[in-house]
């Protein structure tokens, strides 16, 4: 039996996992070979390597007693609810058993999720995403829904969370609580914790290392506990930035010339310094270094918020109409649309038409 296995391709872990499984150990030898060369044909025809062959196999051993006849029926039902060919054959290698769950399983829980407010694209773009959502149980993906409106969620908000990350269910309510429990912990409170998911839902559902590892990279470039809280409460992205994009923009301020604190200081004005890109901060800076007001970063960090085509445009209005560029001139740099425009008498769109910018 060892011989066939290794003649697919499998390895000794995926041939154990398969030949302990229920669904093929009434079968002997020469029956399962028959059975692997019968799958292997029909799954090739469909567009699936041997690789993904063995992958799915191993997940799903029962796939083994379907024929292609059943297969084919399968992609066809999930057509007609929607979804591509391309779309199924993705699903199937994330959940093998779409394959084979039940019509009427797939019904209840499209039924269930219409019923609580979503649409059929909502319930399309999440199962693309998490098809493991059709093998859940009611009862799960329920308990998941009564977790949230139990932390003071509404219904709506439970399904803008999920819409954006939809993975959420098919986490344990335990791994949530856990989450929920690290951020209290930390000393956030309810309130901003529920506008931190509302944000970034992603912060639920990742591990509390990977959360730790990007408290620990700011508290290694002296920001405190406090520093933190305050600056990934307001931009709950960071948790989801990878350590080496948090340093990078560290030491991009370090490398133009501004100490810690004054990267902590920026950084607490500004959170969301954190998620732009250092080409794009580099442009942004550029722009006011040569209308020699970077120094003035400093007292107004919120300027780095705002698009370069827009100060890029009206620093050169600005020196068309011969402004001194002063502390006075770096803050018209930075008034709203309405309020520039009733100063000097052009709107953001006219001023960008006129002075496009150019790298």
């Amino acid at each position: 039996m060892v011989d066939f296995f290794k003649e697919f391709g499998y390895d000794m872990g995926s041939k154990d996992k398969i030949l302990k499984s229920h669904a093929v150990n009434r079968y002997s030898s020469n029956g399962l070979r028959n059975l692997m060369v019968k799958t292997f044909d029909f799954f090739r025809e469909y567009g699936y390597s041997d690789e993904e062959i063995i992958s799915i196999t191993t997940i799903s051993p029962s796939l083994f007693n379907y024929s292609k006849e059943t297969i084919a029926r399968r992609f066809d039902f999930l057509n007609k609810l929607g979804y591509s060919f391309n779309e199924i054959f993705k699903m199937s290698l994330i959940l093998p058993q779409i394959l084979t769950i039940s019509d009427g399983y797939i019904f209840e829980k499209v039924d269930f999720l219409k019923g609580c407010g979503y649409s059929n694209k909502n319930i399309h773009d999440m199962t693309v995403l998490v098809p493991s959502i059709f093998s859940n149980s009611i009862n799960s993906l329920n308990s998941k829904r009564k977790f949230f409106l139990g932390l003071g969620f509404e219904d709506k908000e439970v399904n803008s969370m999920t819409k954006k990350m939809p993975s959420i269910y098919s986490h344990s309510i335990e791994s949530l609580k856990d989450n929920y429990n690290y951020f209290l912990d930390k000393g956030f409170s309810i309130n901003r914790i529920n506008k931190m998911m509302l944000r970034r839902p992603e912060i639920i559902v990742m591990s509390i290392d990977t959360l730790e590892s990007k408290r620990n990279c700011l508290l290694d470039f002296g920001y405190s506990e406090e520093d933190i809280n305050y600056v990934t409460g307001v931009n709950p992205a960071i948790y989801t930035l990878n350590t080496q994009n948090l340093k990078e923009k560290i030491l991009y301020f370090l490398n133009i010339g501004y100490s810690i604190d004054e990267i902590i200081w920026i950084t607490r004005k500004v959170p969301t310094v954190f998620s732009y890109s250092c080409e794009g901060l580099d442009e942004k800076i550029k722009v006011l270094k040569n209308a020699n007001l970077q120094s003035e970063i400093l007292s107004r960090p919120t300027c780095l918020m705002q698009g370069v085509e827009l100060s890029y445009a009206r620093v050169k209005f600005m020196k068309e109409n011969n402004l001194v560029f002063d502390h006075k001139a770096f803050n018209y740099l930075f008034l709203s649309n309405k309020e520039f425009d009733k100063r000097f008498g052009i709107t953001n769109e006219e001023i960008k038409e006129k002075y496009p910018y150019k790298k």
